[in-house]
């Protein structure tokens, strides 16, 4: 039979409390930019490409997904703007890897219209 003294049932209780304090305490991850691109090869893994954009970009590279035949999206993790813009470049700039660059077109659509928007 398990018994428990209430000082042990209360610090388990707590326990969970103070994981989502923790979460709390993070910073939010920098802005980064969402690319679209088709490499030269077909046969490159996930893992290759993920390796490859990052050497080029010289940024990190995050959430690389194949989306078809030599085409896979992913984000390059900048601190700014100017640094993004750069890094798409230099992957753009290797025709040996990549035969095109494209920014992602996906947007996010605002759940309700600006006063602006409606005029």
């Amino acid at each position: 039979m398990l018994t428990m003294t209430w000082r042990h049932g209360v610090l388990l209780g707590a326990l969970p409390l103070c994981g989502c304090a923790q979460d709390n305490l993070t910073t939010p991850p920098p802005d980064g930019v969402r690319i679209l691109v088709t490499t030269r090869s077909e046969s490159m893994s996930v893992g290759l490409v993920t390796t490859q954009a990052h050497n080029l970009a010289r940024v990190p590279v995050s959430d690389v997904v194949e989306v078809g035949p030599n085409r896979y999206r992913m984000t390059l993790v900048c601190p700014d703007e100017a640094s993004c813009r750069d890094a798409v470049g230099r992957v753009r700039g290797d025709r040996s890897f990549a035969l095109g660059v494209d920014i992602d077109p996906r947007q996010q659509i605002p759940a309700k219209p600006t006063r602006e928007m409606s005029r």
